[in-house]
């Protein structure tokens, strides 16, 4: 059994999900509440599984309660704004419904709650180019470009970094995603592998183990790609030389 809170300032909203959740006989709503002072009791009193909020509630967003859940707590935002989302699966959300809530949206979001965490084969499939399998499961809390906020990042689902000065462009799986942190290429190196991450320019670094095929695009352009959603990194020449090196000796 899931147990499951819900937060949300309007009343109608949480008896909305309530009604929605019915139909999934594998949750068991513990708490409902209305404001960010009842969901910091609520926490404290019922330590659920899995909460559901909303970002927008009297005196700030939800955002502010994630420092104060248990780390075993997965948190699935439902809102009416589209804008939070990038923000959301970067702090680890499970999901992003936004209101109102199809059904058949729901209940994908419950089956990734009811989903055994993945194996290492299943979080870094190896590509038909790939080397090394991923030996890392480390995670790291850095901070985004503007937002105020940290990401939760594990380094097993970072498929490409590039360098933007003093800060980084990272392509990240499980979900799909482009993030920009605060935080230089250099700064990502002292904690990534060696094994399984290479530095294929100043500028780009590589998780070679999830490059699944590269395109020849032109001579000054080559795409590596990485399955499952992921954008595309594009290479000059010579990171394209030395990314084909590098794959071949894996």
């Amino acid at each position: 059994m899931i147990a499951a809170m819900l937060v949300d300032d309007e009343p109608l909203a949480n008896a909305g999900m309530r009604q929605l959740l019915s139909a999934h006989g594998e949750i068991e709503i513990t708490a409902v509440v209305g404001s960010l002072a009842e969901a910091r009791t609520a926490l404290r009193a019922h330590q659920p599984s899995v909460v559901f909020l909303d970002v927008e509630m009297p005196g700030g967003d939800t955002f502010s309660l994630l420092p104060e859940l248990d780390e075993a707590t997965r948190v699935v935002f439902v809102t009416a704004h589209e804008r939070y989302a990038v923000d959301a699966f970067a702090v680890g959300a499970v999901d992003y419904l936004v209101k109102p809530v199809d059904p058949d949206r729901l209940a994908e979001t419950i089956r990734r709650l009811s989903a055994p965490a993945p194996d290492d084969d299943a979080r870094h499939p190896a590509g038909e180019l790939s080397s090394a399998e991923p030996t890392t499961a480390a995670r790291l809390t850095v901070p985004l470009r503007e937002s105020g906020l940290k990401a939760v990042v594990d380094l097993g689902d970072i498929c490409w970094i590039e360098s933007l000065r003093n800060y980084t462009r990272v392509a990240m799986q499980n979900p799909p995603r482009l993030l920009i942190f605060r935080r230089r290429l250099s700064e990502w190196l002292t904690d990534l592998p060696e094994a399984t991450f290479a530095r294929i320019s100043r500028s780009e670094a590589i998780q070679l183990s999830l490059v699944t095929h590269t395109e020849w695009k032109s001579r000054s352009e080559t795409r590596v790609f990485f399955g499952g959603g992921v954008e595309p990194m594009s290479l000059g020449r010579a990171s394209t030389q030395r990314l084909n090196a590098l794959l071949a000796d894996g």
